[in-house]
């Protein structure tokens, strides 16, 4: 156990914690585990980190385990700023406690002392980039906090990135019930925070170091930042206590009282950062330490604004993610973000009755329904061009929240699934890699059970660059092969770490390569093993042609992946490609309902009074309806969940069948209506949607 701190609520804090800031998306809840079997029993979490729920997996589990109790740990988080609403604060901590797993917070913290305007949105900003605030003033969202101690949702409360003066208003607060307990602020070397600190503690608020190590892994670190961990005078005072440069500087922060919560996913580390109570820092190493202060933050919330959107995955699709630095600013790609940019959010589908096992579909390229792995019903599967057997549906993984992901596929897999689609683009392929290998290693299924695709994506369209981003993709997956690979899009974008590169205008920088040339690359990947075919997504019936009048071609495409849904309905699209023995797959098949970009005004399907009528009538969901459309096309279907039970009730579609005229008025939706765009390359040559099909 670590030594503690006693709160003025006589609550006792360990001093060194877990922090989870950019810890990466299916990782968290194993560094949880591994931070509880090193001795930590501080969690330090929020809810705009978006991993809370993988943090109360793995504690969870060791509860489960018996290695730890409830009342041995000392577990916090953090309001968000579009929450500061006083109507607003209960409800925003009971979602994190939902995540977490727990009955009550050991301490809740304002996250910062701003509010922004309410919403779905965790960084609203206008268009000019600037936060949107609430109007709301701390004081009343300080009452909301106080509330829910009185409520028993949380033991403490306190501030966070406060400053002296909004401490202080809180502390001359008329009727102030519950003071802060601890104040969290970025504290090290280069911003030692000496005044605060000592203000804070007089008092008798605990103070939080988060950023400790100067936050190494920062995604706008810039080559000339001062480097703590690299630091010659700290190196030589670790040297001296045979320790490391990081236990170092954990350990100044804990001989001035201070509360610190170093981030790591690795064992190793997190099991370091823990080892520092057996050793102390001198007087003089001590003054050495304070006088690297140069008032210098790593972290300031326009930096939040310009950067952390992505970290979560959940805002306006503008910025880097912490957790993958190469990844660039995307500022006005909001409506053209590709699947994967967008906030997650679950589609709304009324709840349906289970069905039977899924009936085998005959003719029409279908065969029939086989069990694999734990009674398992498989789906029913178009044959591809090559022979292998796709199955007709799959799990999208688009949107999916990190965190969520790996528990998806696991569920998935449980419900019958053997379909998962995947993207590199989409940034969670390493947890949908940990899924499948789970269900591997429990026997449920084996690797040639499942139908593994992925994409290539637009910067990789340049030769010498498609078999390494294959092979990034299978590491992250952790897979020796695919069974399907498709190029994402049918324009190549500059090659480097942006995603999306765009130039002044927001307009996307064209690599000016050739898909001819890119599909030479693909066609390698077969000839290697590294994948079973090859395809297309998001490609027009003239660029489909290019690439089967391409002389000397070895492979044609096995499939084309689409928006397809029923206001775009892709009549034309579909015949074509059939005709020319190429599988159809339908992504957003439920009209995305969950994009990020969506107006008021927009249309929505589950909403349709026709659909419901159509559901009501077979028993069935709205989204079951729009999912058997697609099947009795003979068109695949990705419908994305991380819900369990909406990830069941998509695989229900095989026990009932729609009528001649419910399909036919189902078509009659269409109005060629697109949820995604791709609107920032709308002027490259290679943009797929100026043709009619």
């Amino acid at each position: 156990m670590a030594t503690c701190l006693q709160l003025y609520t006589g609550a006792r804090m360990p001093l060194v914690g877990l922090g989870t800031w950019k810890s990466a998306a299916g990782q968290v809840k194993a560094a949880v585990m591994a931070a509880i079997d090193a001795g930590y029993r501080h969690f330090d979490c929020a809810y705009v980190y978006l991993n809370e729920s993988e943090i109360g997996e793995g504690i969870q589990q060791k509860i489960k385990e018996g290695a730890v109790k409830r009342e041995d740990l000392f577990v916090v988080s953090k309001l968000w700023s579009t929450f500061h609403e006083k109507h607003l604060v209960k409800g925003a901590c009971q979602k994190t406690l939902a995540d977490l797993k727990l009955d009550y917070l050991d301490l809740y913290l304002m996250h910062w002392p701003l509010g922004f305007k309410a919403g779905e949105e965790l960084f609203p900003a206008d268009d000019k980039g600037v936060a949107i605030p609430s109007n709301t003033d701390f004081l009343d969202t300080w009452e909301a906090m106080e509330e829910l101690v009185d409520a028993g949702l949380v033991k403490a409360i306190g501030v966070s990135n406060f400053n002296h003066e909004q401490i202080e208003r809180i502390l001359n607060k008329p009727g102030l019930k519950h003071k802060p307990a601890n104040v969290q602020i970025e504290c090290n070397p280069y911003l030692t925070q000496e005044k605060l600190v000592n203000y804070c503690q007089s008092k008798g608020i605990a103070v939080t170091a988060y950023s400790p190590l100067g936050s190494p892994d920062r995604p706008w670190a810039k080559p000339e930042d001062p480097s703590l961990l690299d630091d010659p005078k700290i190196k030589e005072i670790a040297a001296k206590h045979n320790k490391s440069t990081a236990q170092v500087l954990l350990r100044f922060q804990i001989q001035r009282n201070v509360i610190v919560i170093p981030k790591s996913v690795t064992p190793q580390r997190i099991a370091e950062n823990f080892q520092v109570f057996d050793f102390k820092l001198t007087k003089e190493e001590m003054a050495t330490i304070f006088s690297f202060n140069r008032n210098w933050r790593v972290y300031t919330i326009s930096i939040a604004l310009q950067l952390f959107p992505l970290v979560v995955e959940a805002s306006t699709a503008r910025g880097l993610r912490a957790d993958a630095p190469t990844q660039s600013s995307s500022r006005g790609l909001l409506r053209s973000a590709a699947p994967g940019s967008a906030p997650p959010r679950e589609p709304r589908a009324a709840p349906g009755g289970a069905g039977p096992a899924p009936l085998a579909i005959k003719g029409g390229g279908f065969g029939r329904s086989r069990r694999s792995g734990a009674g398992a019903a498989m789906a029913t599967y178009v044959q591809l061009n090559t022979g292998a057997k796709m199955p007709i549906l799959g799990l999208g993984t688009w949107k999916s929240q990190p965190g969520k992901v790996t528990a998806a596929v696991t569920a998935a897999i449980d419900a019958g699934y053997r379909h998962l689609d995947c993207a590199y683009v989409y940034q969670n392929e390493n947890e949908v890699g940990e899924g499948i290998q789970q269900k591997i290693k429990e026997g449920v299924v084996k690797r040639e059970d499942l139908f593994v695709v992925s994409k290539l994506w637009c910067t990789f369209h340049e030769k010498h660059l498609v078999k390494g981003a294959c092979q990034k993709t299978l590491t992250a997956l952790k897979l020796d092969y695919l069974d399907l690979y498709l190029i994402h899009w049918p324009l190549g974008l500059k090659a480097g770490e942006d995603l999306f590169p765009v130039d002044d205008k927001g307009v996307g920088i064209s690599s000016n390569t050739d898909i001819l040339e890119t599909w030479e690359a693909m066609e390698e990947l077969v000839d290697a093993g590294l994948v079973k075919a090859i395809g297309i997504s998001n490609f027009n019936h003239e660029q489909i042609e290019r690439i089967l009048n391409k002389p000397g071609l070895k492979y044609k495409p096995a499939n084309n992946q689409v928006e397809c849904h029923p206001y775009l309905t892709q009549e034309k699209l579909i015949k074509y490609c059939q005709s020319k023995g190429i599988a159809v797959t339908a992504y957003s098949p439920l009209g995305s309902p969950d994009r990020p970009w969506a107006k008021p005004e927009d249309p929505s399907l589950l909403d349709d009074p026709k659909i419901k009528e159509i559901a009501a009538k077979h028993n069935k969901t709205p989204a079951q309806v729009l999912i058997r459309f697609h099947i009795q096309r003979n068109v695949v279907v990705i419908p994305k969940s991380v819900t369990p039970q909406r990830i069941v009730e998509n695989f229900q579609v095989f026990d009932f069948e729609l009528t001649k005229e419910e399909m036919a008025t189902i078509l009659s939706f269409n109005r060629n209506w697109r949820a995604c765009e791709m609107f920032v390359c709308k002027t490259h040559k290679g943009y797929p949607f100026n043709a009619e099909y």
